[in-house]
């Protein structure tokens, strides 16, 4: 990681690119999730491959409806 590189955390915003287009979204304790208002729980598939990772990363993700592939677009 280069200085002043962000990493994805809990709490904050992100974007993401994947096959579907680009969308915002925040990861959030399971408590406070909220799929359809952009809050994705730690606990999620998604949101614990998230966590971690800085801009230009490509993830593939398992998820229930098959293997996603994101990449990391903006931490902020």
């Amino acid at each position: 990681m280069t200085p002043g590189e962000r990493t994805i955390h809990v709490g904050g915003r992100i974007r993401i690119h994947s096959e579907d287009g680009e969308e915002e979204l925040s990861i959030v304790p399971p408590d406070d999730a909220d799929a359809a208002g952009g809050y994705v729980s730690t606990d999620s598939p998604l949101g614990g491959a998230l966590i971690g990772r800085t801009v230009g990363e490509e993830i593939q993700v398992r998820t229930p409806g098959g293997v996603r592939v994101v990449t990391v677009v903006a931490v902020g």
